[in-house]
């Protein structure tokens, strides 16, 4: 019942999607770059679908590469 209730006030898309976009301001000033030549992957790692976060970087010829993982905590960092 409360659960309902709280779901209703809480608007998680919106949370998610700052949060999301929080991220990927960080990661543009921490590769010092464009939001055009990055992108944040997420990755099944098993049969049971837990996943994995990457940040990718295009190189000059445009081919992606992974730069590093990405944490959930660190996605999820208000700082």
């Amino acid at each position: 019942m409360f659960e309902g209730l709280l779901g209703g006030l809480i608007d998680k898309e919106q949370i998610t999607r700052d949060y999301i976009q929080n991220a990927l301001l960080k990661v543009s000033e921490e590769l010092e770059c464009s939001h055009k030549d990055f992108f944040i992957m997420i990755r099944p790692s098993d049969e049971d679908f837990n996943h994995r976060y990457f940040i990718c970087k295009y190189d000059e010829k445009g081919n992606p590469k992974m730069v590093r993982e990405i944490t959930l905590k660190e996605i999820l960092s208000s700082e």
